[in-house]
């Protein structure tokens, strides 16, 4: 909540965010569990488009 109004904070945390993501998609195709891909993956997508607008509007 307080990245809402602390943008450096909120920042930080979208990149924590895609980088757990990252590593989630990561993990599965270290596995070969290609079928589970698409989840995290798309995760990745929508936890970065937060990251983008608010580097975007610094």
């Amino acid at each position: 909540m307080i990245g809402i109004f602390y943008r450096p904070l909120g920042i930080a945390a979208a990149i924590g965010v895609v980088l757990f993501f990252i590593g989630a998609v990561i993990s599965h195709l270290r596995v070969r569990d290609v079928k589970a891909v698409p989840v995290p993956f798309v995760l990745v997508l929508a936890s970065a488009a937060p990251l983008v607008l608010g580097l975007a509007t610094l």
